[in-house]
């Protein structure tokens, strides 16, 4: 194994130094900006305080835990986290920074790790670009230095995506076992990535590998069953992570909706008047009532989220911690990355379709993608709920990078068809939040 690792510490010079600048920047960015936990970051920490001092998993002590929102954030596994490293290294943010920055140097490892397996270890530039794509995007850095659920969820992530391709070179129990732990760890993170279980069912299925599909579904079953089981024994209900389903289903489609989240009095009174669970059906009866009654109007919003979802107008940065031109550099740097990632990115999935029909992992990893997205785009969405595709499309990218230098004339078609859409779906948007788009410019530049 030391004989393994000197030999790839060797041959792999450049993503190492990849990795290294990854951490090195992520961490960087932490300690300069200091950024002090607001709303849902807030959130996370407070209730990792409450577990750290005893008092449990609880938001706010001062009601009865039934009356008590906890359970509508995400979670559980985030806060836990949170809660260990405060239990190690005491109520300090600097140590989550450090790991958060360790975990966004594994992942760009994780992802050259894929490329290899993906494409080959001769194809390293695909792998080497897909890392830089990952580690040196703008908004996944500033990710790290917030007490936030995506830098871990995005890590448990890729480490499925690698897991389950290792698995699919290799069908053995012990492949079994890491897929259902890394996969029912990533669903505590955040649920979303709960759409991906059909695949890995009808993978085993095809396969014939029903023990191996027994035991996967068994473990995941062993994984969450204790955190049911305390749902169960408090809110007399079975929830297998929390009680939000709803809840994100009414903020992004009501009537006066763009198919965004926000500011919804409705929902907060809902929560005051029947309690966190109840709300949360309560909300869910609210948009099934609102697709039943305005079917057009859900439809419009749908579009409008997969616009915005691929949209190059919509850069992270709009935060409370900058200010001026630090703000619009920041904004600036993340909508010409958004460029990069997708334009490429989709240019690499086009091309995949067409020209890598015969390399089944690649095209499982395009079905990831789309779950992905679909777990997003017919509910509600914000700029930060699109972070978990930029791994894949990262993988894309690099992919179609690599196959451009080599074949340029046989690929560039790719990049004009690709371009040519996202900047037709970037114009509509534009022309659709025109409005909300100057008003931000004018509270970055004159405050107001």
């Amino acid at each position: 194994m030391i004989n393994s690792l000197f030999n790839f510490i060797k041959k792999e010079r450049v993503i190492l130094i990849i990795i290294l600048l990854t951490f090195l920047i992520s961490l960087s960015y932490a300690f300069y900006f200091h950024i002090r936990p607001a709303v849902d970051a807030s959130a996370y920490d407070q209730v990792a305080m409450n577990i750290v001092e005893g008092r449990g998993f609880r938001l706010n002590t001062n009601l009865p835990l039934l009356k008590d929102d906890v359970i509508t954030y995400q979670g559980p596994f985030y806060q836990y986290f949170l809660a260990g490293i405060y239990l190690v290294f005491g109520h300090h943010y600097e140590a989550v920074w450090i790991i958060q920055s360790i975990l966004r140097a594994l992942s760009v490892l994780l992802i050259f790790l894929v490329c290899i397996k993906i494409f080959g270890r001769e194809n390293r530039l695909a792998g080497w670009l897909a890392g830089g794509f990952l580690g040196f995007y703008p908004d996944l850095i500033e990710m790290g230095a917030m007490l936030m659920t995506e830098t871990l969820f995005i890590f448990f992530l890729i480490l499925v995506i690698y897991i389950f391709i290792h698995y699919y070179e290799k069908i053995c129990f012990k492949g079994v076992f890491l897929l259902a732990l890394s996969f029912g760890s990533a669903i505590l993170v955040r649920s979303s990535i709960g759409l991906f279980l059909p695949v890995f069912i009808f993978y085993f299925c095809k396969h014939k590998a029903y023990k191996h599909l027994f035991l996967f579904l068994f473990l995941i079953c062993i994984i969450m069953t204790p955190w049911a089981i305390r749902n169960y024994s408090i809110y007399h209900e079975f929830l297998p992570t929390m009680a939000n389903f709803g809840f994100n289903l009414w903020v992004g489609n009501h009537e006066r909706g763009d198919g965004e989240g926000g500011n919804m009095p409705e929902l907060f009174q809902a929560i005051e008047q029947y309690g966190p669970i109840e709300a949360n059906h309560y909300a869910a009866g609210q948009f099934k009532n609102f697709v039943i009654e305005h079917p057009l109007a859900y439809v419009k919003l749908t579009a409008t989220r997969i616009i915005k979802y691929f949209s190059f107008i919509r850069p992270m940065g709009f935060w409370f911690y900058q200010h001026g031109w630090s703000q619009f550099i920041f904004i600036i740097s993340s909508a010409f990355a958004s460029v990069l990632l997708f334009t490429f990115g989709f240019a690499g999935i086009f091309a995949a379709l067409k020209k890598e029909k015969n390399n089944a992992k690649l095209i499982y990893l395009i079905i990831f993608a789309f779950l992905t997205c679909l777990s997003v785009v017919f509910f509600l969405i914000e700029t930060r709920y699109r972070l978990p595709i930029y791994p894949f499309m990262a993988v894309f990218a690099g992919f179609f990078i690599a196959r451009l230098i080599a074949f340029k004339k046989e690929y560039l078609k790719y990049l004009i068809i690709s371009s040519s859409a996202l900047f037709l779906l970037s114009l509509i948007n534009f022309l659709i939040e025109y409005d909300k788009i100057i008003e931000k410019l004018n509270i970055i530049f004159y405050g107001k």
